[in-house]
């Protein structure tokens, strides 16, 4: 919304000498310093933008914010920064926030508007960017390989040049000053928008209910993140939860909270915090009553941080208890002490804002800032959230669900006749056919949630051709969620409460050990030349080494000799190399020279794996290695890896194999479990597949209270239906891996072995079976939506026949039953096969 951000990310140069990393830097600085900006430049932008508007134009998540930008409402009496508006349709001119606009932009709003309205657009874009394209406006981040002299030289030479200052003054703009010119606007959404309900029509089959509260910007607060703090306790998914309560009611499915990542939901002007549900269509009907649910969480937070806690020093504080935010900071420091590597583009993207002077990040944390938390908790920022602006009055509701209808519902099709409509019917595949899943629903229940008739018409956001519905919530809802949300505990037939302390956060980060003769030497797989003697001749001859040992100050290293297999050799001077062993700023390097064998062979490095890799041969000679790079010569032949760096069957028993292999490259305490079960019959019936799916969802259905608690603290977990039967996969600190693991095979084995029960096992709660079957009901009847999955779905149908296609599976779970899905899964599950 304030600023505009440009990235390119090309390969790192090659050994050829080429230097493209900086003719790439030159290209993208004259942007800057003297950009052509030509009509058919423009013309070609204009159609690139026009085509990605046109690609997410069905995205249901785009839809619904453009309409609540269409619909914020901002109607303001004065004139901002000394400019005005004229809202149409009246003679008033009125200024409105930025929030408002169209930021997506395509033809109608970058031609076809301006040029009625007789606006030159190219003189508009020039006037933009002599406006807003100097060096104090702009902040670089240049990511690469080389060193950071060279790369600040090459920096201050390619953008030098760069204006300090607009090219053109305008204006209500500071052109000594970076800060965003917005800070006159404040919050987004006038009263009049607020305390509304908008039912929405979506693209896809779903049912999602959306609260909006907009509070003021979060810049002054990076470090403390207090809007982070309190979407991890409106957005938990433990036991106490408000996603525990509503699926205990079958409201629900998922739910999210928290502030939006992009310039609309986090900017200097503002913040908008969301909750988002994936309800149910029970819980379509008592929506009311799922808002009630979330504001009684919000007077149970409100009254835990009056009660207070008692500081180091016995002194009583307002403010939740303590350990919720430690634990959350102790996690976050964790995450980036092991952090992965982020992808390039991401993370010069995110250093680029971050250095944007209204996020007041000062500069020795712009690196962590994303990642890490102040010492103690803002009491003050996270009081004024949850008492002034996490209001029913302060409150937007969107309500989203294809019980309204759905976009394809309204197409025009006037100029279609009705028989030809029916003929093209009947030629669809049936494959490719929409199904609609509530078309055997009880149209009167439907009539109860929403009666369109009486609504009357749809309105229409005319950029995306949203249609909704608005209506006021009536003041005594209002009053009654207003008296939930007040300072108190919950009533005893809600089991409402504060998360539980996490059990999962690791406390023993030691690495394992690795093989005594296989861990770590200065001189293990790094490739050498050794000096034999032939005759009497000496011959210099490539080897590398594969393995050492040590016993009573003797250093005994295994050397692979491409022709002669492996041999032993004694090293001499072995007390340089227990130096450098202990140093790590010290390296072996390629040219070092030493001996063996008390002086009797001679040896020097020809080559030295990076840290982590495996054995590194090469000839070290010019000759043989420019003949193997031109392609003239074969290029040494590497010996074999050593057991230890090879997977090791561990277990092996009842049709279960286990392989393991240990990390040497990234040195970190985590693991990563993989567990793959087939089933015989997978794939004799769409049923069989569809089933299996169904399974998966309510295994891991049964995990969300488990599971959450460990994702929080990077434990992972996933299962999923393959196409031999499912797989589990459990990633993260290996300090309490195996514990997650337990917990999860003891779900999933809790399937098997019943003596032909026709009941649910125990794990699955009451009425979870029909809400994991409604979503992959509408799952299924969602595909072939996106243009690029449908293709690929039916290029694998073509391939493998024994897939079945999503209406196959759809038409195939219609009218199941508990006892239908139990005998299924019990003839799938008899025999399993994991490894």
């Amino acid at each position: 919304m304030e600023h505009t951000l440009y990235h390119y990310c090309i390969p790192q140069d090659g050994s050829n000498g080429d230097k493209t990393v900086w003719k790439a830097l030159e290209m993208f600085s004259s942007f800057f310093k003297c950009p052509l900006l030509k009509g058919d430049s423009a013309e070609r932008e204009l159609n690139a933008v026009e085509s990605e508007f046109e690609l997410n134009k069905k995205d249901d998540d785009n839809r619904l914010s453009q309409l609540m930008a269409y619909t914020c409402g901002m109607d303001g009496e004065a004139s901002i920064m000394g400019r005005e508006y004229k809202k149409k349709g009246t003679k008033n001119e009125k200024p409105f926030h930025p929030f408002a606009k169209f930021p997506w932009g395509n033809m109608q709003s970058l031609r076809t508007e301006p040029e009625s309205n007789g606006i030159n657009v190219m003189n508009e874009l020039r006037d933009f960017y002599n406006t807003h394209y100097y060096a104090r406006n702009m902040r670089l981040v240049v990511m690469a390989g080389y060193e950071l002299d060279e790369i600040q030289r090459r920096v201050v030479e390619h953008f030098k040049d760069v204006p300090s200052s607009p090219r053109v003054c305008s204006d209500g703009i500071d052109a000594t000053s970076c800060v965003t010119n917005l800070h006159p606007y404040k919050l987004p959404f006038h009263a009049s928008s607020l305390q509304k309900l908008y039912r929405v029509i979506p693209v896809r089959n779903h049912h999602t209910l959306s609260l909006t509260w907009q509070i003021p910007s979060l810049c002054p607060h990076w470090k403390t993140k207090p809007a982070d703090y309190i979407g991890h306790l409106l957005g938990h998914e433990a036991s106490g939860s408000i996603l525990s309560v509503l699926k205990e009611k079958g409201y629900a499915m998922s739910l999210t909270a928290g502030t939006g990542e992009d310039g609309l939901g986090d900017a200097s002007t503002h913040a908008l915090f969301s909750l988002d549900i994936s309800l149910s269509k029970r819980g379509m009907k008592h929506w009311e009553e799922v808002i009630k649910i979330v504001y009684v969480y919000i007077g149970m937070l409100k009254y835990h941080f009056l009660e207070g806690h008692v500081d180091a020093i016995g002194k009583k504080k307002e403010g939740l208890a303590p350990w919720i935010y430690n634990e959350l900071k102790s996690i976050a420091e964790l995450s980036y002490m092991f952090a992965d590597e982020g992808d390039v583009t991401d993370v010069v993207e995110e250093v680029a804002e971050n250095m944007a002077p209204w996020c007041n990040i000062p500069e020795e944390r712009i690196l962590d800032n994303e990642l890490l938390l102040g010492d103690e908790v803002d009491s003050d920022a996270v009081k004024s959230i949850l008492f002034d602006h996490l209001t029913p009055k302060n409150m937007r509701i969107d309500l989203m669900s294809s019980l309204f209808g759905r976009d394809a519902d309204f197409n025009d099709d006037s100029g279609v006749d009705e028989e030809e409509k029916k003929e093209e019917s009947e030629e669809d595949d049936e494959m490719i056919q929409p199904m609609d899943l509530d078309d055997d629903n009880d149209d009167e229940e439907d009539h109860l949630i929403f009666d369109k008739e009486k609504a009357g018409p749809a309105s229409i956001e005319p950029r995306f051709g949203t249609k909704y519905w608005v209506e006021e919530i009536p003041a005594d809802v209002i009053q009654h969620w207003t008296q939930a949300a007040q300072p108190q505990l919950p009533s005893s037939d809600l089991v409402i409460d504060l998360p539980p302390k996490n059990t999962y956060i690791p406390t023993n980060l030691d690495l394992k050990p690795l093989p005594s003769d296989d861990a770590h030497h200065p001189l293990l797989n790094c490739s050498v030349k050794v000096c034999i003697s032939v005759g009497k001749k000496k011959l210099w001859v490539p080897a590398a080494v594969t393995k050492f040992k040590s016993k009573k100050a003797v250093h005994s290293l295994s050397l692979s000799y491409e022709d002669e297999g492996e041999k032993w050799h004694i090293l001499d001077d072995h007390h340089v190399y227990e130096k450098l062993d202990k140093d790590d700023d010290q390296h072996v390097e390629v040219g070092h020279e030493g001996s063996f064998d008390k002086g009797k062979t001679k040896f020097k490095v020809t080559a030295v794996p990076r840290d982590g890799e495996g054995i590194t041969f090469n000839y070290g000679d010019s000759g043989h290695d420019y003949d193997v790079e031109d392609g003239l010569a074969f290029p040494p032949i590497p010996p074999a890896s050593p057991e230890s760096r090879l997977p090791c069957l561990v277990y092996e028993k009842n049709s279960i194999k286990m392989w393991h292999l240990q990390d040497r490259k990234f040195k970190r305490p985590t693991a990563d479990l993989r567990i793959s079960f087939t089933c015989d019959g997978m794939n004799d019936s769409a049923l069989n597949q569809a089933c299996m799916s169904l399974f998966v969802k309510l295994c891991a259905d049964a995990l969300t209270e488990t599971c959450y608690l460990a994702s929080v603290c990077d434990l992972g977990s996933s299962l999923g239906r393959t196409d031999t039967g499912f797989s589990i996969r459990v990633h993260g600190y290996d300090d309490n891996l195996m514990a997650l693991t337990k917990e999860v095979l003891g779900v999933v084995m809790s399937f098997r072995g019943r003596d032909d029960k026709s009941d649910l096992p125990s794990t699955i709660k009451d009425g979870r079976f029909e809400a994991c079957l409604e979503v992959l009901l509408r799952q299924y009847s969602n595909a072939g939506m996106d243009a690029s999955s449908f293709s690929a779905s039916l290029r694998l149908l073509c391939l493998r026949p024994s897939m079945k296609s999503s209406f196959a599976k759809l038409k195939a779970l219609q009218g199941i039953t508990i006892a239908d899905f139990v005998k299924v899964m019990d003839n799938l599950l008899k025999k399993l096969t994991g490894k």
